[in-house]
């Protein structure tokens, strides 16, 4: 990821007042309110050319796992991350769960509250409707 532009978030003196619960839904009224529509928010990842749409389940997945302070206020960068991520991977679906073709990891980075965060997002893409959408969003420090 050379020579591209990090993106970087801090959490405000307000958020910093909030416990972890209510910073979790603070972020989750603002996702909810930024990504969810209908129809459904697409953004082009530049790497693989991809029309990848934010679907409610990447918000769900993100609610129910983010625990620190950092992976919780990283949902405000979801679509900048998904746009600017780098290609790694694809796999069949093993799981053929709802009808799914395949399963691909994609990578990103940002600067959450100064240090360095390895964003991880997996794109599942549906058989039958050539549907592409964001499944999962984490982010990880380096």
């Amino acid at each position: 990821m050379d020579n591209v532009l990090i993106h970087e978030i801090w959490e405000t003196k307000e958020e910093k007042e909030l416990s972890i619960g209510n910073l979790k839904c603070f972020h989750f009224l603002l996702a909810k309110n930024k990504f969810i529509k209908n129809p459904s928010l697409i953004v082009i990842n530049k790497d693989t050319n991809w029309a990848i749409e934010i679907s409610r389940r990447v918000i769900s997945e993100w609610r129910s796992k983010s625990r620190t302070r950092e992976r919780i206020i990283s949902i405000q960068l979801l679509d900048i991350m998904i746009e600017g991520a780098r290609y790694i991977k694809n796999i069949d679906d093993t799981k053929n769960k709802n009808g799914i073709e395949s399963v691909s990891y994609l990578e990103n980075q940002c600067y959450i509250n100064g240090s360095l965060y390895k964003i991880h997002i997996t794109v599942k893409k549906q058989k039958w409707l050539n549907r592409m959408f964001v499944y999962y969003y984490s982010a990880t420090e380096t």
